[in-house]
């Protein structure tokens, strides 16, 4: 049998050599480059404070080399006892997390902690879990420490699939649940404050602009049947701080218009404002869940010739930047503190506590007195 030409073992030693590299570099590989022990590679990597720096800089270089990325991050979770990450579910669509001026300010919180604390932030978007109730439920497939849930109805399947995982969870606004801590507001005497505000100025004729009170697409009243069956707490509180401080001062609530909107926009706050005007007794006063609702409503008072504050006044829920720019009165509640303290809390594996922080009334040039 004729031995293979120069060309040809040369074609073969090619190939083998790029079957090699694509053999994926383990640790151990790197380990027999320094002629250490596979233990101190890891080490490098999941208890750096073991070994000395130079020898560190040593394995990373010998590790880059290599083309060596890490530990698996399952091994690293079963060396550790720690995934590293923790996940951050909420119950809007995926692109919110990027768009919602209060939610984007609450991850900014929650990263500054894990920067802190040398963690990874995963984002679970639960909003299938609540369009298709047919549908399985997931968690996403990161490993995590610990979820923080955020501002999610009781009866979200994804929120009661946290609740059965062997790991620590805290809670942002709602649900407050048994035995979990929580970190938020106090939405019902926040509310309380807005409507007293207007109040103080002499306004007797509101409306009010609700956030959605259940896991569908409505917009229109928030008739009394709604009303009594809300999934979501935080809107609950601050419906009645509305209406409880109404009706302290002589005002019936059933009489005041309420307009539910099933997107916290702008768009949808326009319109449910739109409505609103259109009611046989106009309100002089607007109260609005948030502040990108109280904006549209800004909106829509101006596009029907009407003047702020002078023929009607309008109250937000929130104080996002925009607010500030557009003039808007609103209730200041400090979204970065409660993403801050969420993942401390998580992090630190603290023991159960309920951490309700303060807010504050702001007023710009969107209220002023009820028209005579």
């Amino acid at each position: 049998m004729k031995s293979p030409g120069p060309k040809l073992a040369s074609r073969a030693l090619i190939t083998q050599g790029r079957v090699q590299s694509r053999r994926k570099v383990t640790l151990k590989d790197v380990a027999a480059r320094l002629g250490v022990s596979h233990t101190t590679v890891s080490n490098a990597y999941i208890r750096p404070n073991q070994l000395s720096a130079a020898l560190r800089e040593r394995i990373f270089s010998v590790a880059l080399e290599l083309g060596y990325t890490g530990p698996d991050p399952a091994a690293k979770q079963l060396a550790t006892g720690r995934a590293g990450a923790i996940g951050f579910l909420f119950s809007e669509e995926l692109p919110y997390a990027f768009t919602d001026p209060a939610i984007v300010s609450v991850l900014q919180g929650v990263a500054e902690s894990c920067t802190r604390r040398a963690s990874d932030l995963a984002l679970i978007s639960t909003g299938d879990n609540l369009r298709d109730r047919e549908a399985p439920v997931s968690l996403g497939h990161a490993a995590v420490d610990g979820y923080i849930l955020y501002s999610m109805a009781p009866d979200n399947r994804c929120a009661i699939m946290a609740q059965q995982q062997n790991v620590p969870l805290i809670v942002i606004d709602q649900p407050r649940l048994d035995n979990v801590s929580f970190v938020g507001i106090d939405d019902c005497a926040a509310a309380g404050q807005a409507a007293q505000n207007l109040l103080d100025l002499g306004h007797r004729r509101f409306g009010i602009l609700s956030l959605k009170t259940a896991h569908d697409d409505y917009s229109g009243p928030l008739t009394p049947q709604r009303r009594a069956n809300i999934a979501h707490s935080t809107i609950a509180m601050r419906l009645e701080g509305y209406r409880s401080t109404l009706q302290a001062a002589g005002i019936d609530p059933d009489r005041v218009p309420c307009w539910e909107i099933s997107v916290n926009s702008e768009e949808a706050g326009a319109e449910g404002a739109r409505q609103l005007l259109a009611a046989p007794e106009r309100p002089t006063a607007i109260l609005a869940m948030s502040d990108r609702v109280a904006i549209g409503a800004m909106q829509a008072v101006r596009d029907a010739k009407l003047r702020i504050p002078e023929d009607i006044s309008v109250f937000g829920f929130d104080d996002i930047p925009a607010a500030e720019t557009s003039g808007l009165s609103t209730i200041r509640q400090p979204h970065i503190q409660k993403g801050i303290e969420a993942a401390r809390l998580l992090l630190l594996k603290e023991a159960r506590q309920n951490v309700i922080l303060d807010t504050q009334v702001v007023t710009r040039a969107s209220t002023g007195p009820a028209p005579k």
